[in-house]
């Protein structure tokens, strides 16, 4: 039973549309003739009620996906556009119109009505790019003429995106699947009856016609894409709404998505994208607290651990077990000692130079060498001046610092 479900499936995948063709599409009437969707094409339609239709703007990447569906009478689109299509036609009072352009062209082809709803388990395989729009919606056209866009340059829209504010633009000018207003659906309809003019898309139909043919013949006699576009199609029809190719390949191969944004697992609304995880998280939480703790030893001026710390302050330990860390605290010690006494130094031959420009004048001290004019105490240097901080209580901006533990230097004067 299961074999003969999975042949049932696969038959009903693979069930396309035949090829059809015409040598020259000069006559309307074959055309009509030819093909069913396009067989009340470019006469007077009489519409009723239209201010309770509903109209949207479709904007497609080329003229081949128009061409197959004034062909074969289906259309389709992204997850999000589907299903806003698909909630149109539902939820209707009356007709929902759609209206054709191709992106870079200067004209809408043509103007079409939805006839059904989406159906998630029709898939067609020869859109213009492989393995990216699955399902279909029905549809039937009422004209194939193209109009220029100076003709619509008086109908405007306001649009709003998402983050961004309102604009006002041209109805060429709107993003695909735009719903339109009802007076401007009314007068874009208007237009499509109004307008006479012999040029449409079926001018480029044989060529197109021609690029159909080769894509299908490329897509059929190749295993890798019929394997890829079944296991595709079973996926979508489980999220119609939510599906993306891009997202899906992502979560096969265990990649996470580029730039700064998140993509959770793949799931319902996996199509749309996630809040950005927040840069300034650290991704080792509590590192810090793997380290030994430091401690900064007053006495000697540098970090040491608590391990070494210990090692130094019990006397019961093995001599041995320290004995490397000390001569490095001792030679530390060193050169710190050595690195006060000339900072001492500074200090005090600054203090000198001050007090002798503070000297008065009248006495003649340039007839005393230098070197005997001060005498300075070497022991008395080696001591690090500590200063205290007194303040006044009656007036506490008063400040005064006096020495700690050191006596002043005494200096022999000549």
């Amino acid at each position: 039973m299961q074999a003969t479900s999975d042949q049932v499936y696969k038959k009903k995948i693979y069930s396309q549309p035949p090829f059809v063709s015409l040598e020259n599409y000069d006559n309307i009437d074959s055309i009509r003739s030819k093909f069913p969707p396009l067989a009340n094409i470019n006469i007077d339609h009489n519409f009723n009620n239209l201010k309770d239709c509903r109209f949207f703007i479709i904007r497609t990447q080329g003229e081949d996906n128009v061409h197959r569906a004034m062909k074969y009478g289906i259309w389709t689109s992204s997850s999000r556009k589907n299903e806003r299509l698909d909630e149109a036609f539902k939820n209707k009072q009356e007709d929902v119109y759609l209206f054709f352009t191709e992106i870079n062209s200067m004209c809408f082809s043509g103007m079409a009505k939805l006839t059904s709803e989406f159906n998630a388990k029709a898939h067609f395989k020869y859109w213009l790019i492989e393995n990216k729009w699955f399902g279909t919606f029905q549809i039937q056209w009422l004209y194939v003429k193209d109009i220029p866009f100076k003709l619509f340059d008086e109908i405007k829209q306001i649009q709003k995106l998402e983050g961004s504010e309102e604009t006002l633009k041209s109805v060429y000018d709107l993003i695909d699947c735009t719903e339109l207003t009802v007076d401007n659906g009314i007068k874009m309809t208007k237009i499509f009856q109004a307008e006479k003019t012999n040029k449409s898309l079926f001018e480029e139909f044989p060529q197109l016609d021609k690029l159909e043919f080769e894509s299908r013949q490329e897509r059929t006699n190749n295993i890798r894409f019929e394997k890829k576009f079944q296991e595709l199609s079973q996926v979508f029809e489980t999220l119609p709404f939510s599906f993306s190719v891009a997202s899906y390949e992502r979560k096969k191969t265990n990649r996470k998505a580029q730039g700064p944004y998140y993509q959770s697992q793949y799931g319902q609304q996996y199509y749309y994208q996630q809040p950005y995880q927040q840069y300034y998280q650290q991704p080792f939480v509590g590192y810090q607290f793997q380290q030994t703790p430091q401690y900064w030893q007053f006495n000697n001026g540098f970090y040491q651990n608590q391990y070494q710390q210990n090692q130094y302050t019990n006397n019961n330990s093995n001599k041995q077990g320290f004995t490397k860390p000390q001569q490095s605290y001792e030679k530390y010690q060193h050169q710190q000692n050595n690195y006060s006494n000339q900072q001492q130094q500074s200090n005090t031959i600054s203090q000198q130079t001050q007090q002798n420009t503070n000297q008065e004048g009248n006495q003649d001290v340039q007839s005393v060498p230098l070197e005997q004019r001060f005498q300075i105490n070497s022991q008395q240097l080696q001591k690090r001046g500590k200063f205290d901080k007194i303040r006044n209580k009656n007036n506490k901006d008063n400040v005064q610092y006096v020495e700690k533990n050191s006596t002043e230097a005494h200096v022999q004067k000549y």
